[in-house]
């Protein structure tokens, strides 16, 4: 049959091919110094062993071949993506120091509106006591925002260029709160100056009562409880408890201590602007000749000197020589 003769000649094929393989080889060499032949017989099966090793080197080497070049792909991504990081990092901490630079600024801001809510909030000068005294807010020292120098230095040594940011959003929107809050504090400052100075110039008007107690007479023409007769009364009269504070509505300088018929033991005060105070039927005068007194000070006590029908003090306010009705300036009662 066909297929047994091709099954016969396919075994004869393997045996011959391993016969040719178990055979020798002969190889012959000549030596070209002294012409001798060396005669070397070298088994059948190193050649195909030798080409077998061959191979799988060269599969191996090419195999490590590929694996180095992945791995150093893989170590150049690893040291881009360190170098990114890298540059995030000093762009989050330029970030860090920019924002605590705004809170610095908006502490700053904070801090500056207490002070104008201070300044600008009518409070009552007077003092429970003569030795109190009027506590003024002190400045605090601040740490500003970066200037515009100081930013490109600070820029130069991290080596941050804005054009080239991957935070560029975030320093945008850190930029415009920057210039913001150093708007307002700006604002701020400006406005606390002018209203301090408005502060200090209320300071030298007199619109608190010289006394806390009851209005008993007001200014202009009345019947004299002393004479029965009509005369203009000149101020204001309060009364209240004999020994009661009596206080200097303003700001200014003592130029009057003294005792007449009809006032009694008085006062005066020069404020400025030409404005006179004046004090009357007072028990006792603490404050000197001379003094210089603040809006608030305890100056004198409630008494019942000179013309006067019970403890009260009689109160006054000149405009360059000329008398106006007190009620008119006072604020505080």
């Amino acid at each position: 049959m066909v297929f047994s003769k091709n099954k016969k000649n396919r075994i004869d094929n393997q045996k011959k091919l391993r016969t040719s393989i178990l055979q020798a080889h002969t190889v012959l060499y000549i030596s070209k110094k002294t012409g001798k032949t060396h005669i070397f017989r070298i088994p059948g099966i190193i050649p195909p062993l030798l080409f077998a090793f061959a191979t799988m080197v060269i599969t191996i080497a090419i195999a490590m071949t590929f694996n180095y070049l992945s791995v150093r792909k893989i170590a150049l991504e690893l040291e881009q993506t360190r170098d990114e990081s890298l540059g995030l990092q000093s762009e989050v901490e330029a970030l860090n120091s920019r924002i605590r630079s705004i809170q610095e600024t908006v502490n700053q801001v904070t801090n500056y509106s207490e002070k104008i809510k201070k300044v600008t909030t009518r409070t009552d000068d007077r003092r429970p006591n003569k030795n109190k005294s009027q506590v003024n807010p002190s400045e605090q020292n601040g740490i500003g925002p970066l200037t515009r120098e100081e930013f490109a230095l600070s820029n130069k040594v991290t080596g941050l260029k804005i054009e080239s940011l991957e935070l560029k959003s975030l320093f945008d929107i850190v930029q415009e709160s920057e210039l913001k809050t150093t708007k307002q504090l700006n604002d701020l400052k400006k406005f606390l100056v002018e209203a301090q100075k408005y502060a200090l110039k209320l300071q030298t008007i007199p619109d608190v009562a010289p006394v806390r107690g009851r209005l008993t007479s007001i200014f202009g023409w009345r019947t004299s409880p002393i004479s029965g007769q009509a005369r203009i009364h000149f101020g204001i009269d309060i009364a209240a408890p004999p020994g009661s504070p009596i206080y200097a509505t303003a700001n200014g300088v003592v130029t009057k201590v003294n005792r007449t018929e009809d006032y009694g033991k008085f006062i005066e005060i020069l404020h400025d602007r030409k404005i006179i105070t004046r004090y009357a039927h007072t028990s006792i005068v603490y404050a000197k000749e001379g003094a210089k007194v603040k809006k608030g000070d305890i100056i004198a006590a409630v008494g019942n000197t000179g013309h006067s029908t019970g403890p009260h003090v009689h109160y006054e306010i000149e405009v360059n020589g000329k008398r106006y009705d007190p009620e008119n300036f006072i604020v505080l009662w």
